[in-house]
């Protein structure tokens, strides 16, 4: 960023002055050659990226260690060496450099609990799991995440501390300005993104609730059954009966089954080659109301949404069957003919 580049670049140049600067204020007299110049200044901006990256992924590479056994004296070395050892038996890796996986232990006033700082985020979530049930003399410590837990910017996740810890750093200093924005920033979008998928969850909820009342008020206790029969199938009185008896027979499997009702075509009806000189093979004016539809009337509901769950989608002969509810009062006026586009 320019302003980390502006301050390396400060560090490195002093106005008026024929030296460079060091990171510790000192000039170094006499004149650097560019590669010397190169290698400061890439130094000073990696130093300075490290702090930054410390910073902003220190809210998430620390864990909160409570119930610190009083009079014992405890001091943040000594809490290193044994947080490190516990780590170390527990099997929680060291870093990929090599180092400890601890970096800093920071205990609070009166020594009552303290915060032990790891070298990365993954390593703080692998200790947080292996190291329940740790004693501390005879203290059984709470590991827990802090209250101000929080993930780092997504580019960050991976990052590993290298090196020994900050001295420099106090533990009740007040974060710079630009960190807190930046985990105030983190923390909105997060918020942001967990309010939209909760959104979207209740959304699908409301729709399938929406649909599964459309669909309860149209269960009838009346099917009926379309692309299973053809007018012609109806018309022999020895095979009608032999189909409704089947049908009947099948249908019952589902439920109580109280009737069955397959509409037939007039008397007046021809289905077969007539002698007149149109080419229609049927004389009447038009198809007669349900011709064609099987009507199951069940005992229940249930009978019937279980029925139309099984047949529905089933094949008879080369056609599809379409089981549909059917209204009861329709059904009752022996009304076959009605469709869902009627008003």
């Amino acid at each position: 960023p320019a302003a980390v580049a502006a301050a390396a670049a400060a560090a490195i140049r002093s106005p008026g002055s024929t030296g460079m600067a060091t990171a510790g204020g000192s000039t170094l007299k006499g004149t650097m050659s560019k590669e010397e110049k190169a290698a400061m200044f890439k130094a000073l901006l990696s130093k300075q990226a490290e702090s930054t990256n410390r910073q902003l992924t220190r809210p998430a590479r620390r864990l909160y260690i409570g119930n610190l056994p009083s009079g014992m004296h405890l001091s943040d070395k000594v809490l290193i060496n044994f947080f490190q050892q516990a780590c170390n038996r527990a099997g929680v890796p060291s870093s990929p450099e090599g180092e400890g996986c601890v970096l800093d232990v920071h205990i609070q006033p009166q020594n009552k609990f303290c915060f032990v700082e790891f070298r990365s985020v993954a390593l703080t979530m692998d200790a947080l799991q292996k190291l329940q049930g740790l004693r501390l003399g005879e203290s059984l410590l709470k590991i827990a995440k802090p209250r101000d837990f929080a993930m780092p910017p997504s580019h960050l996740t991976d990052f590993v501390c290298n090196g020994p810890r900050d001295t420099t750093q106090n533990i009740h200093q007040q974060p710079p300005p630009q960190l807190l924005a930046a985990q105030a920033a983190v923390r909105i979008a997060e918020a942001k993104r967990k309010a939209a998928e909760a959104t979207k969850k209740v959304m699908a909820l409301q729709m399938q609730q929406q649909q599964q009342q459309a669909e309860a008020e149209k269960e009838s206790t009346i099917l009926v059954l379309l692309n299973m029969v053809r007018p012609h199938d109806l018309l022999d009185d020895g095979e009608y009966d032999e189909l409704v008896n089947d049908i009947g027979n099948e249908c019952a499997k589902f439920g109580h089954l109280v009737d069955v009702i397959v509409p037939r075509p007039g008397q007046n009806r021809n289905f077969s080659d007539d002698e007149d000189v149109d080419d229609d093979d049927d004389d009447d004016d038009g198809p007669e109301p349900g011709v064609g539809r099987v009507f199951l009337q069940y005992n229940t509901k249930g009978d019937a949404k279980n029925a139309r769950s099984s047949l529905h989608g089933r094949r008879f002969s080369d056609n599809l069957v379409e089981a549909l509810y059917y209204p009861e009062d329709r059904f009752s006026a022996k009304d076959y003919g009605y469709t869902a586009d009627e008003s």
